[in-house]
């Protein structure tokens, strides 16, 4: 549970117009486009390397760099439970040292956080934390986690999801899309605490089930 402890939500993180702009960015871009970038925090170019600046004062730490890419799904899609991970490396799982989700449409399930690592293999407590234009989730990187579908809607849920890394990750990023939204001014925007729902691990799986889960997540193809 004190891994879950030093997660960190932030309400309206980012202003409603660069909500809206980086939404319409991700929507448009053909499903190709989405594979993970690379920003070593030099002068941003577009609107996410200007989100990732103005997100990097609320990201305890110091690091090279951070490794972001984007979703758009529909809602009754979910996602796996997952480590995030060094992608070079498929030996091991190698984690970030800080993961975070930026939302940016109200649509959607719950991101599920929970308290097993590579090397604790059994979740105990978990987080869950639902979609809000804005909102902001900074987790340690080592977490289980992963999207609970919900009923299919018009909308999209829409994310676009940040690792933070001490050293260089092995991976090849994708190249820069043309036509994203260029960086602007500066922005202000006053982040406001959320709250969490306390999630049961044991109401999602059995114990063994999750057990079987980190241990494929330890090397896979």
């Amino acid at each position: 549970m004190r891994a879950l402890s030093q997660s960190l939500v932030f309400d309206s993180a980012i202003p409603a117009h660069a909500v809206a702009a980086l939404r319409t960015d991700i929507i448009a871009s053909p499903p190709k486009s989405d594979g993970t970038q690379w920003y070593a925090f030099g002068p941003p170019r577009f609107a996410f390397e200007q989100t990732i600046q103005h997100l990097r004062r609320l990201v305890p730490g110091d690091f090279a760099g951070a490794e972001w890419w984007y979703r758009a799904t529909t809602t009754d899609a979910g996602f796996p439970f997952h480590f995030d991970r060094d992608e070079g490396i498929r030996s091991s799982v190698v984690p970030p040292t800080v993961t975070s989700i930026l939302y940016l449409s109200n649509a959607g399930g719950p991101t599920v956080f929970l308290d097993a690592t590579p090397t604790r293999s059994t979740p105990s407590a978990g987080i869950a934390v639902h979609p809000r234009a804005g909102r902001f989730i900074i987790c340690p990187g080592a977490l289980l986690h992963g999207v609970l579908p919900v009923p299919s809607s018009r909308w999209p849920r829409v994310t676009m999801l940040i690792n933070w890394w001490r050293s260089v990750p092995r991976m090849e990023p994708a190249a820069a899309q043309r036509g994203w939204t260029r960086a602007s001014g500066s922005w202000r925007a006053k982040p406001r605490p959320a709250l969490l729902d306390a999630i049961d691990p044991t109401d999602l799986m059995t114990k063994a089930a999750w057990r079987d889960l980190i241990r494929k997540q330890a090397t896979y193809r």
